[in-house]
């Protein structure tokens, strides 16, 4: 088969009329067609003639669209998107290639593995990746170097950095205002007292985060050294050059293959010749619905969302955020953007369990941890889950705490290179206000009824007492974690007293000490669970759980003001205060730094938690 289009003039033109096209409800592979008709030359170009283009800007959605009536497209480009295009031109005969168009992406590490895993898939397949960018960071040219060309626009600019994090201690801070932090801990590394009691850390602290970011870091100069082609003493030699090298210095580094112009001609001329087409949907379905009337319109709107899988699948339970009791939420809490709610995912996982044609479960875990009982309630609804069909756990950037006490219910662990996973051990405590409230003037006078009702006054620290207390409450967790993580790692952890009292373990070292089985993402999670649910390739659906709220869902709670945005209850300094802190830190930082901060607030509520109290942020 062949298509008749016009040359264009630029091999961009061809991308841009590709979008235009598709628009057209022309099904894949999309063609470029210059209908200006300016007799221009006709061109014969077959199936076998197509590159595909992928432009990667913003964030990546990790889970699918929250609301049943917003499309894929329109709730954002997504992980898994992405992956099933990359897919597509590493199966498909008629794909010579593909191009790469970085527009400052805000990728995570695990994000980049993923990808750049899927881009080896295609190379080895016999196809060329090209990768584009107006400038690298570490983390884009990471991605870059999976690719058999790193382009870089002429004029542009490198700045390759290692990894650094930074450590607020707030000991001074809180002395200053009369506050005190009276916080315990069990687990020598937790750290969970240190950024509120301390002015530096300690001595296990520095060695827990010593040890963690030395594998990051090597994570990444390793395979970038390896895709390049360099040793690593080369590589880190160039990195720091990156910043002062112009366009020449860098084609002799050996750290870009070519410098180009945004049009690409001379670098597509020479990958992939002069006659070819251009396909940026690369599978995705680029038809939609067309509602003609407002009836038809109003029943989409309010037809209900219901799982009824009509052949065998795997269901895939995405749960992201700090871990709470009740209902899961979009906006998680005053600054975080999502939870993971105890009974939300007891429905998902009795969905999972009950439904005939699933045949195994993957749950897409992203967590920091936090309330120890919810934990402990979703761990018994996986472990009964898992009493019937395959249930595997696919980690995104983290699984801490809670999110690996969840984990650890579950057959089979997978994990990116990157994934932090750990920190068991519990917290508890309270931030002791009595002098700041002196120091304003303000006089705070209790009233108290019955046993134990002061414990968690702001007024006052634990007396002996109550510590104890507290810390009896805690050691009992804290033997019930261990005992979950035992119990589910069974003979693949062989001793726990190594991994745990708050540890933190990238992905890899958590496959090389048994705390994960397998390093590969969502995607080999999902084959490996079909494979173990005796279920052929290209044989199964893929179905989300939760399943996206309908229109009706959302009115409903809307109407019962139990729809949260951001900042609800919230007065204007502290919205602005939040805002303030989003734009300094940014999206990515922000993120992790408020899932901590809600998950911290739980202390309000429940008197132990299992969560890692402190946010990791990499530049």
């Amino acid at each position: 088969m062949t298509t008749t289009i016009h040359r264009a003039t630029t091999r961009f033109a061809r991308a841009m009329m590709a979008a235009v096209v598709a628009v057209a409800w022309v099904a894949w592979p999309a063609t470029a067609q210059d209908v200006a008709g300016d007799g221009s030359e006709v061109v014969e170009v077959g199936w076998d003639s197509t590159v595909g283009w992928l432009k990667l800007g913003d964030a990546l959605r990790e889970g699918p669209a929250p609301f049943a009536w917003i499309s894929e497209d329109d709730a954002g480009p997504s992980l898994r998107g992405v992956l099933n295009k990359l897919e597509v031109v590493a199966t498909q005969d008629h794909y010579m290639g593909l191009v790469i168009a970085l527009d400052r992406p805000m990728l995570t590490l695990t994000q980049v593995s993923a990808i750049g895993e899927k881009i080896r898939a295609i190379r080895a397949s016999g196809k060329t990746v090209v990768c584009f960018s107006e400038e690298y960071d570490t983390l884009t040219y990471l991605l870059a170097s999976y690719c058999d060309v790193v382009v870089l626009q002429r004029g542009g600019a490198m700045g390759l950095a290692g990894l650094g994090m930074e450590e607020m201690y707030m000991a001074g801070l809180l002395e200053k205002i009369g506050a005190q932090a009276d916080l315990l801990q069990i687990g020598k590394y937790k750290g969970a007292d240190e950024q509120f009691t301390r002015s530096e850390p300690s001595e296990a602290w520095s060695e827990n985060m010593d040890a963690l970011l030395d594998d990051l870091y090597a994570s990444i100069v390793d395979v970038i050294a390896a895709n390049r082609g360099m040793d690593v003493a080369t590589l880190e030699a160039q990195m720091g050059e990156s910043w002062v090298m112009g366009d020449a210095e860098y084609l002799r580094s050996g750290l870009v293959d070519r410098v180009s112009s945004r049009d690409l001609i001379d670098v597509t001329e020479v990958e992939f010749g002069d006659e070819f087409v251009w396909d940026d949907a690369m599978g995705e379905s680029m038809a939609a619905m067309r509602v003609n009337s407002p009836m038809a319109l109003f029943g989409m709107l309010f037809e209900e969302t219901e799982v009824r899988p009509t052949r065998p699948s795997i269901a895939v339970i995405h749960a992201a955020g700090p871990i709470t009791s009740g209902e899961s939420t979009i906006d998680g809490g005053p600054f975080s953007s999502e939870s993971i709610g105890s009974k939300t995912m007891l429905e998902a996982l009795g969905i999972a369990r009950d439904e005939e044609e699933i045949k195994a479960v993957v749950i897409r875990l992203d967590s920091p941890g936090g309330s120890a009982i919810a934990s402990e309630v979703i761990w018994q609804a996986v472990r009964e889950v898992a009493d019937v069909k395959p249930v595997f756990v696919s980690i995104g950037g983290m699984a801490a705490s809670g999110g690996y006490y969840i984990a650890c219910g579950a057959d089979e662990v997978y994990v990116m290179p990157q994934t932090i996973v750990g920190s068991i051990g519990v917290v508890s405590g309270k931030i002791v206000l009595g002098g700041t409230y002196e120091k304003l003037g303000i006089g705070v006078t209790r009233r108290e009824r019955g046993p134990r009702s002061g414990m968690f006054n702001s007024v006052d620290v634990f007396n002996d007492e109550q510590r104890a207390v507290v810390r009896s409450s805690m050691q009992r967790i804290y033997d019930q974690f261990r005992d979950r993580v035992v119990t589910g790692r069974g003979n693949r952890l062989t001793d726990i007293d190594a991994v745990d009292a708050g540890r933190l373990f990238t992905g890899r070292q958590a496959v090389a000490n048994g705390m994960a089985d397998e390093v590969g993402g969502l995607g080999d999670a999902i084959a490996a669970a079909a494979e173990r649910a005796g279920l052929a390739p290209d044989s199964y659906g893929v179905i989300d759980l939760p399943q996206p709220m309908s229109f009706q869902e959302y009115l409903s709670e809307l109407m019962g003001n139990t729809v949260r945005s951001p900042g609800v209850g919230a007065s204007a300094d502290g919205l602005a205060a939040v805002e303030l802190a989003r734009g300094v830190m940014g999206d990515q930082a922000w993120a992790q730094v408020a899932r901590t901060l809600d998950g911290l607030l739980m202390l309000r509520d429940e008197s132990v938690l299992t969560i890692m109290p402190t946010a990791l942020i990499l530049d």
